[in-house]
């Protein structure tokens, strides 16, 4: 069988596999929202920049696309040394879990195979490191590839990435309020009467191709009311929901009180889940109410009423998550170096401050 190497390295270029992108990744067991075309051109769009280049990195067999690494060089600088990084598309910035190379079902093995070649032959010219951040644990990419350095008698080094709690959906609403404990099931009935109690509360969720009005008013209220307010991130949200129009990945959920938003959720929606990317909440309307739990609370109900079948918290170990959450995800993130001397040097600075750490502890 014929391997085939392909760099994809310029927007321009980019735009016109959008097609064949999406349909590898619904073929593989990578598939997430995160690993779309319209995700990681959407960030690609906001964050990439003179000293970040497209290195996506496409593999074939007898013509047919197989697999893909959708990477970027990050040309930074260490001690005054030049170091050219491999990053994953969509990191770090914007907040993507769960990234990964894209492989054929079944062919996991084979495309590890022939991108590691790549890049200790034709490749080797292209980098000096790679910093692969919020890779699933699970991932037989990365299963392979460390295999490939274990063997080379080569080293890694793996961290422990985010961790995302995970809510499993039963049936029936009913269903679900049983699965929580008694304590929050009391609260979030309580807290949800106590805010009746105001005027005019209204609960609004708003699906892709009816969303641009309801983007606005969460993005306002984000700008307004929480202090990690970032330009940035509302322009790559914007950017995507626009790619994204004829797929219903998107759902906002607003909460208001006499015609006043004071909290909104941002998520995403793809296959059978939905997945909290964004919360804001005005914690100045009422002290005594978790509203952030209020709504998520009417969100996950309307998950259920719609079957789908898990609510993810996406990356964070803030309590409330626990309180609703029944499982998770662990991510990894891996550091490698090629033998070079800026990398070499990081790798070691890195390894030395860990080392102190411990002695310390």
């Amino acid at each position: 069988m014929k391997y085939k190497i392909e760099i994809i390295d310029s927007l321009d270029s980019w735009k016109q596999s959008r097609f064949d992108w999406n349909r590898l990744l619904k073929n593989s067991i990578s598939n997430t929202v995160f690993l779309t075309w319209e995700w990681l051109y959407s960030w690609s769009e906001c964050y990439l920049n003179e000293n970040r280049r497209l290195f996506i990195v496409c593999i074939y067999k007898d013509f047919e696309l197989i697999g893909m690494a959708p990477w970027y060089i990050n040309h930074t600088k260490y001690k005054l040394l030049n170091m050219r990084r491999i990053e994953f598309i969509g990191s770090p910035e914007a907040g993507s879990d769960y990234l990964d190379v894209i492989a054929k079902r079944g062919k996991e093995q084979e495309v590890v195979a022939s991108l590691y070649e790549f890049l200790f032959d034709q490749g080797r010219s292209f980098w000096d490191c790679m910093l692969l951040r919020e890779i699933p644990s699970s991932s037989l990419f990365l299963l392979h590839f460390l295999n490939k350095i274990e063997v080379d008698g080569k080293y890694a080094e793996i961290r422990h990435g985010s961790y995302c709690p995970v809510v499993s959906l039963p049936a029936e609403r009913d269903d679900f309020l049983l699965t929580l404990s008694s304590n929050r099931r009391e609260q979030f009935r309580r807290h949800w009467r106590m805010l009746n109690n105001h005027a005019g509360v209204e609960y609004r969720s708003f699906s892709s191709e009816d969303c641009n009005g309801a983007l606005d008013e969460l993005c306002e209220l984000f700008k307004e009311k929480n202090k990690y307010y970032n330009e940035s991130l509302s322009q790559f949200i914007k950017i995507f929901a626009s790619q994204c129009n004829n797929n219903d990945w998107l759902q906002i959920d607003l909460l208001s009180s006499d015609g006043k938003n004071i909290a909104a959720l941002l998520h995403l929606r793809y296959q059978e889940e939905l997945s909290m990317f964004l919360m804001t909440v005005d914690k100045d309307f009422e002290p005594k109410i978790s509203i952030g739990n209020v709504l998520v609370g009417l969100s996950i109900q309307r998950a259920v009423d719609q079957k789908l079948t898990s609510y993810d918290f996406l990356k964070g170990i803030e309590d409330y998550k626990f309180h609703w959450a029944d499982k998770g995800r662990r991510s990894l993130d891996i550091l490698f170096c090629r033998k070079k001397l800026s990398p070499i040097m990081f790798l070691t600075e890195r390894f030395m401050k860990y080392s102190a750490k411990m002695i310390l502890k």
